[in-house]
């Protein structure tokens, strides 16, 4: 019976490992080939930085139904209400409810901060929301998506746009993060003012 090695030295063993080299580097190839065609775009990246802000719009805006029915005494339908529809008017009302109802000289620091907050949020929010995403450039740098917010009786906000003019109405993809982190700041200050409640301060 032969010893193992001794098949180093047949032809037929060399054809056979050479082949099977051959064919994992086949699949290596092959391999680098998918993962070049799943890379993501500019405009995967954009649509995945909207969808991130929506989600944290959206507990934003639930957060502050919790709140106020926390500190409120009709209910949360009543609350539901008031704060359903578009978030301007939301907003307004979440301020009614949370002054109608009132909360401790404690938590009124914090609560003013979040009045801010939301105050400052509403416009990029609309912008955001409705908008369109477009590619342009802007100071010399690459193509690359731009979320462009409709401005109301204002139709040249898309030549503005193509004129590389970047108006408050436009936001890049680092621009949506950053607004993405405003809300997640928001929701994380309804939720001391709601566990702060909940423990009686």
């Amino acid at each position: 019976m032969e010893e193992p090695f001794a098949f180093a030295g047949c032809p037929r063993f060399r054809v056979l490992v050479s082949m099977a080299k051959k064919g994992r580097r086949a699949q290596r190839r092959r391999k680098k080939r998918q993962l070049r065609g799943r890379a993501l775009k500019p405009i995967d990246h954009m649509n995945r930085a909207l969808g991130g802000f929506l989600t944290a719009c959206g507990e934003v805006e639930f957060k502050m139904i919790l709140f106020a029915d926390y500190i409120s005494e009709p209910g949360i339908e009543a609350i539901f209400h008031d704060l359903s529809g578009p978030f301007g008017p939301k907003i307004k009302a979440f301020k009614e409810w949370c002054d109608f109802s009132g909360v401790s000289h404690a938590k009124r620091p914090l609560l003013d901060s979040v009045y801010k907050k939301l105050d400052a949020l509403l416009p990029k929010r609309n912008f955001i929301v409705h908008g369109e995403t477009w590619d342009g450039e802007f100071k010399g740098k690459p193509k690359q998506p731009y979320r462009v917010g409709i401005i109301k009786k204002d139709i040249d906000y898309i030549d503005q746009f193509d004129r590389g003019e970047h108006g408050k109405n436009v936001f890049s993809l680092e621009q949506i993060r950053a607004v993405t982190e405003e809300c997640r700041r928001i929701a994380a200050d309804l939720d001391v003012l709601r566990d702060s409640h909940t423990l009686g301060d």
